[in-house]
């Protein structure tokens, strides 16, 4: 039996116990070896707090705990808070005190935490988020340095009450709008490509960082973040939190799959609005699954990228299931600071652990005889620059030729390895690309808006695999 599972029976037992005395005392046992095997040094009945007597103090890296320990019939007060204050005037100088309270608190004591958390700031822990760290006890030192954090910087008294993370829904307009326009063959813009397709982790993407491509020898690496305990809102969340510290850019890339359909986009303003707009997605749906599958990819700082999956439930509650962010990076980061609160934040720093990719970080397939592409629609990026137009450069005059300055740089195609009998697709070719009714593909050579072309020819593709998900880059030409 391991740590959490000791640990968890053992509080189970302790709350059928009838003796009050007796179970207070065995959950000061309980808690002493909860801190030992989160790696904190121990001290039981310290004598730093003499002469009165507190339960615990432990330490972590630098930082000094003072914790008391209740069980009591009711919430926890301000006296037991008053006393805590006190032991820590008695310990250790700039110790942080530690109340956990099976029964919870009472409303009188947060106002209080909040009036004394410059000078003797006191970190709560309720039933609940003990049940948590007794499941993974690594996960405790993260949860105390969190309460800290929100109560010094913030000035909250963090109390989780709630196991699935909410959040309020942020304005879609904090994040960055898609530098790609979508636009069906009518030139009309789309907010996303519907397209009959299944369950499958794989998402177009406009470009591909190669993490290899570096002068250093040897290969990338990898890490994943699991996020645990999310809802719509919290999913969100998590790609406001990406944003905010930079990792999101102009021009992401997403899908979001059922059973029978995919909806296919660009940009993190457009994945919101379409994640959350499921009604007006599903309408004329045939039949929707119990979850619907998401995966969304965008580049880093430094040649790397990131891919976000996700399976949220389809009915109103919006569940999520399972959420990872899986990193290919080119090596460890010598700041590490950017994704060590990425870490802190989700609660995962036990858990995240940097492994070198084993073989080439993307995988690049060339077809000797080009097939041919139906274009159905177009992605377009405005560069800014006025353009002339082809034909006005080939007759040697520019003199009123001036277009839009809209560049097609990709287009959306028909599959045309869509459900193919075994054997027709080329060499390399994602079994998961099979299902697609359509394919989205970057342009080798871009051309204007106004200068459609007729024939485009798949020339080749790239392919990278995170943890959880299939990146596929496409290149065509006309």
């Amino acid at each position: 039996m391991g740590w959490e599972s000791s640990f968890v029976s053992e509080f189970e037992r302790l709350q059928v116990s009838s003796n009050p005395h007796l179970r207070g005392r065995q959950l000061e046992d309980l808690l002493e070896r909860l801190f030992q095997s989160a790696h904190f040094r121990v001290q039981r009945d310290a004598g730093a707090a003499h002469p009165r007597q507190t339960d615990l103090v432990v330490g972590y890296d630098d930082t000094w705990y003072v914790v008391e320990a209740k069980w009591e019939k009711g919430p926890v007060g301000v006296d037991t808070f008053d006393g805590v204050r006190a032991r820590m005037e008695r310990a250790v100088p700039g110790s942080i005190g530690v109340i956990i309270s099976v029964a919870g608190f009472t409303d009188t004591v947060l106002p209080q935490v909040v009036e004394f958390r410059g000078r003797q700031p006191v970190l709560l822990i309720g039933e609940r988020e003990l049940l948590q760290v007794f499941h993974a006890p690594e996960s405790l030192a993260n949860l105390l340095k969190k309460k800290r954090d929100e109560l010094i910087v913030h000035g909250r008294a963090h109390l989780d009450k709630n196991t699935t993370r909410t959040a309020e829904r942020r304005p879609v307009n904090d994040l960055p709008a898609a530098s790609l326009t979508l636009l069906g063959g009518d030139l009309e813009p789309l907010p996303y490509i519907t397209a009959k397709d299944g369950f499958a982790e794989l998402v177009f993407v406009h470009e591909l960082p190669d993490v290899d491509w570096v002068i250093a020898g040897g290969n990338g690496v990898t890490v994943d973040l699991p996020v645990r305990r999310l809802d719509e809102n919290g999913l969100v969340d998590l790609v406001h939190t990406l944003n905010a510290m930079g990792w999101t850019t102009a021009e992401p890339s997403w899908s979001i799959r059922q059973a029978t359909t995919a909806w296919h986009g660009t940009g993190a303003r457009e994945f919101v609005n379409a994640l959350t707009g499921r009604k007006k997605r599903y309408d004329g749906l045939e039949k929707a699954h119990h979850t619907e599958h998401v995966t969304y990819f965008d580049t880093c700082a430094g040649g790397g990228f990131y891919t976000l999956t996700a399976d949220v439930s389809s009915d109103p509650s919006r569940i999520v299931l399972r959420c990872n962010i899986s990193f290919h990076l080119v090596g460890i980061p010598v700041d590490m600071a950017p994704l060590r609160h990425l870490f802190e934040r989700y609660d995962a720093m036990a858990t995240g652990f940097f492994r070198p990719l084993t073989g080439r970080a993307v995988t690049r397939r060339h077809l000797e005889d080009h097939e041919p592409l139906e274009a159905i629609g177009y992605l377009v990026s405005c560069d800014g620059i006025p353009s002339i137009s082809w034909a006005s450069r080939s007759e040697g005059t520019t003199e009123g030729a001036e277009i839009s300055e809209k560049w097609v740089t990709g287009i959306v195609a028909r599959n045309p390895y869509y459900r193919p009998e075994r054997g027709t697709t080329p060499e390399g070719w994602p079994a998961a690309a099979e299902s697609s009714e359509f394919i989205i593909c970057a342009l080798r050579s871009h051309h204007p808006l106004g200068e459609k072309h007729e024939c485009y020819s798949l020339i080749s593709w790239e392919l990278a695999r995170t943890s959880d998900a299939q990146v596929f880059r496409l290149v065509a030409d006309w």
